[in-house]
């Protein structure tokens, strides 16, 4: 299924991930295209400007300060989209952290981190999304994952094996979604 650009015009989308980087472009390209983008990351403050940039290009904008790896943030997240939009188009589940160093001298509380925002978390964004999108009987969920998907690298072990969960996931999510004919619904 082909979708053009021009499609993204008045469409909800959130962006988990959305105060830096690949989630912040994501989000100004989406503005550009006039879409009604809603952000989300930890750092409200880098929000709020992003917002302003949306808006100024023409797309509608709304920040959501969300910890990813706390499920009531995340349905608050979905809820409040909702709430201001009416539905939900796409959900892009832009979110990850690392710890890098050798397994054994990384703190286990870094590791848990790991798996706390980019496997966990990313599960609540698409267990959110996956919820409206089967209410509303359509919808896009995006994971977006690293080349440590399907080549895990040295000195990043819970990463590597937090983004395997993460295509892992996604795969699964597709076959379930084949399997009950909701042929509407893609991940």
């Amino acid at each position: 299924m082909a979708v053009h650009f021009s499609d993204l015009k008045n469409k909800t989308v959130v962006v988990l991930g959305a105060s830096s980087g690949f989630g912040r472009g994501t989000a100004l390209k989406l503005g550009k295209l006039g879409a009604n983008v809603v952000i989300a990351a930890r750092r409200g403050g880098a929000l709020t400007d992003i917002v302003t940039q949306i808006e100024a290009a023409g797309g509608h904008g709304m920040a959501v300060p969300t910890d990813i790896s706390d499920p009531e943030q995340v349905a608050a997240l979905a809820s409040e989209a909702v709430e201001r939009f009416g539905n939900l188009d796409v959900w892009i589940n832009n979110v990850g952290v690392g710890a890098l160093g050798f397994f054994w001298d990384i703190p286990i509380e870094d590791h848990a981190r790991v798996i706390d925002v980019n496997l966990k978390g990313l599960i609540y964004g698409a267990h959110a999304a996956l919820s409206r999108f089967h209410s509303q009987g359509y919808g896009t969920l995006i994971n977006v994952g690293s080349i440590d998907s399907e080549v895990p690298l040295a000195y990043q072990a819970s990463y590597a094996a937090s983004k395997a969960g993460v295509l892992s996931l996604s795969c699964s999510l597709n076959e379930e979604l084949r399997l009950s004919g909701s042929d509407r619904i893609k991940v």
